[in-house]
């Protein structure tokens, strides 16, 4: 049973952070509608608050949250819930595998990690709805005291984000001294950089993070760790704008963040792109088709499930191969957030992960879903419809399946083929 929290973990650095974000909206004249960009989310509105007395009053009416402060603390978490993570899975850890009511597995690993999670972004606001895959009751037997934010991690995260996002210094130098690079090693950046701008200063009633603490929990608990993801989501109006895909266990060609093992990729529409934390941007793929029907190896390579590519996704998958859209071989990967990070990285020209039925969740899409949009890609389910991230907390499942592609051009084309014939039926 997933969560629905709301106001928990109240804290003084939570209550220190609210004000703090919504003092450096005082006074601040609203920013003109035609200078918004991509960077303001699609829309993203902003506070017009004229006098302090009057923002502090509408604040204790309708909280507002800093939308960038938000996602730093999301890289950061990722970070502490990886080495708790690591921990448990050592040989000397104890996972604690048990069986849901759905029949899927939940470790200790689990539960500690979206614990972890949890309390840290409640540190930035108490107002914002999560939903977790793990249980509230489970999350209230965890009686272990975790370390759920490391300070200089955030720190670094929030100055990397002023590099990528609101400094002029040059490309060379953000790729090569980046404050969560594995040097360690940044040019002179403020302590503690601000964002100004006032599109990210939103309604907290309008956000929702949607978290997965352990994708490829299967793969955990028989020590296949290289498939184990943290996917961590920022929504506004039903609308991701931010994602993390952690790697608690590093991931190879990818140096990890400074101090650590973990790899982090996050971004989307917020960020206005896709990064390796403490490293380069993520490039949009390029992605080839030939409808002629003609295989050549620089196709785009569709990605499914190891245990479960029988059926229509096996099949459908040789008809757009057959068609010219895709290599006809498609590759078999264990875990959404595996699948996924292959299409962001695209680095064996994986472009499509094709899945319409159910057996995935909000929380398995929706970090995906937000990197795939600052990359030109798409997702929805089975019809070409986006996902709805206000559904009711038991309301988690995608029953219409997943359709995500790096790609819309692709992606359109492949919803459209799959309407034709009896594959809409086909299980």
């Amino acid at each position: 049973m997933p969560i629905f929290d709301r106001g928990q973990y109240i804290s003084t650095a939570a209550l220190t952070n609210f004000w703090w974000a919504a003092a450096r909206a005082d006074n601040r004249a609203p920013i003109p509608a035609s200078l918004h960009h991509r960077r303001n989310c699609a829309g993203l509105s902003h506070p017009t608050i004229a006098t302090r007395k009057n923002h502090y009053k509408m604040a204790e009416e309708a909280p507002t949250v800093n939308l960038l402060d938000l996602s730093a603390a999301a890289v950061a978490c990722t970070v502490s819930a990886s080495r708790t993570i690591m921990k448990i899975g050592n040989p000397d850890g104890e996972k604690n595998v048990r069986t849901k009511t759905d029949g899927s597995f939940v470790t200790d690993a689990d539960v500690a990690a979206q614990f972890i999670i949890v309390k840290a972004l409640r540190t930035i606001s108490q107002a914002v709805h999560i939903i977790g895959e793990e249980s509230q009751e489970e999350m209230e037997q965890l009686k272990k005291d975790y370390d759920f934010l490391d300070n200089d991690i955030l720190k670094r995260t929030r100055q990397e984000f002023y590099l990528r996002r609101d400094s002029e210094t040059p490309t060379e130098t953000e790729t090569t001294h980046l404050p969560l690079g594995i040097t360690g090693q940044s040019p002179q950046l403020p302590a503690e950089p601000t964002f100004d701008d006032d599109a990210v200063i939103v309604d907290a009633s309008r956000v929702c993070v949607v978290v997965d603490p352990l994708d490829g929990t299967k793969s955990y608990t028989q020590g296949e760790y290289d498939v184990v993801s943290i996917l961590i989501a920022i929504i506004v109006d039903n609308t991701p704008v931010f994602g993390v895909i952690g790697k608690p266990f590093g991931y190879t060609g990818y140096n990890p963040i400074y101090g650590t093992k973990c790899v982090t990729f996050y971004g989307g529409p917020l960020m206005d792109g896709v990064y390796v934390a403490g490293g380069k941007q993520v490039e949009e793929a390029v992605v080839n088709s030939n409808e002629e029907g003609l295989i050549t190896e620089d196709l785009p390579r569709a990605v499914i499930s190891s245990s479960r590519s029988k059926g229509v996704v096996q099949d459908f998958c040789v008809h757009m191969g057959e068609k010219g859209l895709v290599y006809p071989e498609p590759l078999l990967i264990s875990g959404a957030g595996e699948k996924s990070l292959r299409l962001v990285l695209h680095q064996k020209n994986e472009a499509i992960w094709f899945f319409p039925k159910p057996g995935t969740a909000i929380w398995d899409v929706a970090a995906p879903d937000a990197l795939l949009r600052a990359l030109g890609g798409k997702l929805t389910d089975k019809y070409g419809k986006e996902m709805d991230y206000s559904r009711h907390r038991d309301d988690f499942e995608n029953v219409d399946g997943v359709v995500a592609c790096v790609d819309e051009k692709l992606h359109d084309r492949c919803i459209e083929l799959f309407q034709v014939g009896d594959w809409l039926e086909r299980r």
